[in-house]
């Protein structure tokens, strides 16, 4: 009943479907007739109940079921087959990888650290596959997300845009743009057979630079976090650049679960996880096959700016430009003019550690094959629905954007969040990122501390 009441007035004032679609998934859904899709087909809203089976329940109730512009073009399968490298890593260090008593992987130099996708197992003709007996099969499957194949040492958004929008995301009040790089310095199988990583030593895992260009007050901002290879000892360091105060001064990294520049993606919400394995409990949720977004073959923004550059952000967006690919509902989820294809799914569910974390729980979709991020799906301490984070993949090997060519990678090109408490909404393009090489002296000298204030 409270359902019904809350749809009409949603229908007075759009701005509510967000809290319509978090009642939705409290509620039971109904059991629809088991049907399935062919390559070819685009599904339409009344062709819903095709997909029912092909989403999670809940993502299908809170964003599928009631979307009346649902359009999905499903195409056949692909097979993404990780780098040759990482494949060769994947074997040479089989079965000396252990997650010690505190969550800590060890023992980890390249690869798979334990081999659970199908090629992997083969690879290593099943000497240690993973398997659901193991106590720690959970844990070390997030190991396995942490360390999958990411296309070699470097990550690069020459150029992103995000949206911020209110009432649904029919009211976009901000557009922020700039740059972010992540580049690994460790566990590196692309450096075989002379090393795995760029420092003699491994002590960094990680390192990213986010800068800001847009809009003027956080025009210049940079900020440079360092992931450390034994996180469980030695906590992420990060350094904040503002122009107002011309000196760098430190941020405190304990909070991995704070808003990114206001917005409602948390620091540990990228790519669908990246806070501390160790830091969390961890639940297998099964594998299942759903529809996911791959090899997407639309050209957003920034590619539809002309003059864009894959090393630098040639000229800023306009909001024209950054509204110019469809997406919905809410304005924001690739529930349409998107190619969707079957995948066996894994299902892994995260609880955090920390009191008074926003999240009481997270469910999380990983890519079997690649362990590739999918969706989440995050609970409110209240055990309410809270969010729910959508990714579209772009593979490299039928990428345009010059660098991506024989990296063998899935990566994010967009990252799309809905927020059903607020009715706030993120759409994060990034459709010119890609996975140039780099040496290992351009990446030191990139990541350097005192660069902060000359920028880049």
């Amino acid at each position: 009943m409270q359902c019904r009441k809350l749809r009409g007035v949603v229908k007075r004032k759009r701005a509510r479907g967000l809290r319509l679609a978090a009642c939705l998934v409290v509620a039971q859904v109904a059991a629809g007739a088991s049907a399935d899709v062919e390559p070819g087909q685009i599904v339409t809203h009344e062709m819903r109940e095709r997909v029912r089976d092909l989403f999670p329940p809940e993502v299908y109730t809170a964003a599928v079921e009631g979307f009346e512009g649902l359009q999905l073009t499903i195409v056949p399968t692909e097979r993404y087959a990780p780098h040759p490298k990482y494949v060769e890593a994947t074997v040479k260090y089989a079965c000396q990888a252990t997650v010690d008593e505190n969550g800590q992987l060890q023992g980890y130099t390249a690869g798979q650290p334990f081999p659970y996708s199908d090629w992997a197992r083969e690879a290593t003709h099943h000497a240690c596959d993973l398997s659901p007996d193991d106590p720690q099969f959970a844990l070390k499957l997030a190991w396995n997300v942490n360390y999958r194949w990411m296309g070699a040492g470097t990550l690069t958004y020459p150029h992103w845009g995000q949206s911020y929008a209110r009432s649904g995301g029919e009211d976009t009040w901000r557009l922020a743009q700039g740059s972010y790089r992540r580049s690994y310095f460790s566990h590196r199988a692309d450096l075989l057979p002379d090393a795995t990583g760029i420092e003699p030593e491994p002590r960094i895992e990680w390192a990213e630079m986010t800068e800001m260009l847009d809009p003027f007050d956080i025009r210049g901002q940079r900020v440079l976090i360092y992931r450390y290879d034994d996180s469980h000892r030695k906590r992420d360091d990060a350094w904040v650049y503002v122009p107002e105060d011309r000196k760098v001064r430190r941020l405190s990294t304990g909070e991995k679960s704070d808003s990114v520049l206001g917005s409602e993606i948390t620091y540990e919400d990228f790519f669908l996880f990246s806070g501390y394995v160790w830091d969390q409990d961890w639940h297998f949720g099964g594998e299942h096959v759903y529809l996911a977004a791959l090899d997407t073959q639309r050209s957003c923004f920034p590619k539809n700016v002309p003059g864009w550059q894959p090393d630098r952000l040639a000229a800023l967006g306009s909001r024209e430009q950054f509204d110019a690919c469809r997406f919905g509902p809410f304005h924001t989820l690739p529930l349409v003019d998107e190619r969707w294809q079957k995948r066996t799914v894994v299902q892994l569910e995260q609880v955090p550690h920390l009191r008074g974390h926003p999240y009481s729980r997270k469910v999380l979709w990983y890519d079997k094959e690649t362990f590739a991020p999918l969706l989440f799906f995050a609970y409110g301490r209240d055990g309410k629905p809270l969010k729910l984070s959508w990714y579209i993949q772009d593979w490299s090997e039928t990428s345009d954007v010059p660098g991506n060519r024989g990296k063998h990678a899935l990566f994010p090109v967009a990252v799309l969040l809905v927020n059903f408490s607020e009715g706030t909404t993120n759409r994060s393009l990034f459709f010119t990122a890609n996975l140039r090489d780099f040496s290992a002296a351009e990446i030191l000298d990139y990541y350097d501390v005192t660069r902060l204030k000359r920028g880049h």
